[in-house]
């Protein structure tokens, strides 16, 4: 790598404006742009070009693979969230199912009451499990 940035004229990063002497190792790895404009004016070898074309590849991979570990966790974000939301709703229908089983007056009333306690439990119980799935 040394040899394919040796400086063969003197130049300047247009990135930090650090000057070369010739000599000197351009360091950072130029842009393939940055290393065309260096090579046409003489200052980079040739090898220079094929350097930085492979450094901007490698960076446009780690900047698309960033992009999709992002997108993964904006998903599994909104996953909990949904899941929170859940948990939330199905307590609270847990809540409603008491209080209506508590308040019913009949046999056939407190029959129906405790069916829909025992669903809305088996929901919490449920929502509860989805949640912890996504927390550990």
């Amino acid at each position: 790598m040394t040899k394919a940035l040796t400086v063969l004229a003197a130049c300047i990063d247009i990135r930090n404006g650090n000057r070369f002497e010739k000599g000197d190792v351009f360091d950072p790895t130029p842009t393939y742009e940055q290393a065309a404009r260096l090579f046409a004016a003489g200052c980079l070898p040739q090898s220079a070009l094929d350097l930085a074309e492979k450094a901007d590849s490698d960076a446009e991979a780690a900047a698309a693979a960033a992009a999709a570990k992002r997108k993964e966790d904006e998903a599994a974000a909104a996953q909990l969230v949904t899941a929170r939301t859940a948990k939330s709703a199905a307590d609270q229908a847990v809540e409603a199912a008491q209080a209506k089983l508590a308040a019913a007056a009949t046999d056939d009333a407190k029959a129906v009451a405790a069916k829909e306690l025992k669903q809305a439990e088996a929901q919490a119980k449920s929502a509860s499990a989805d949640l912890e799935k996504l927390t550990k």
